[in-house]
């Protein structure tokens, strides 16, 4: 949930930037229906009270690479 929180927060200054770039370049200003469409507030398609299942078993030894390296003496070892 802290990872969607905070790419929620980035999204404002993202786009808040986008626009000073466009009013700088002589670029008309969205209005307030185009703005509601690029909210982060616009949650259609984000699900904030579901459960989120990560694959992180498959991903385990990039995560933590003293894991793999566990894994790899613990198989070494059983093989001698």
């Amino acid at each position: 949930m802290t990872l969607l929180a905070n790419i929620l927060m980035a999204w404002n200054p993202h786009m808040q930037h986008a626009l000073d770039v466009l009013q700088a370049s002589g670029g008309e200003s969205p209005g307030a229906e185009q703005l509601r469409r690029i909210a982060p507030t616009h949650l259609e398609g984000i699900n904030l009270r579901g459960t989120f299942i990560f694959p992180v078993g498959r991903y385990a030894s990039r995560l933590l690479p003293s894991l793999a390296q566990d894994s790899k003496t613990l198989a070494a070892g059983q093989l001698a």
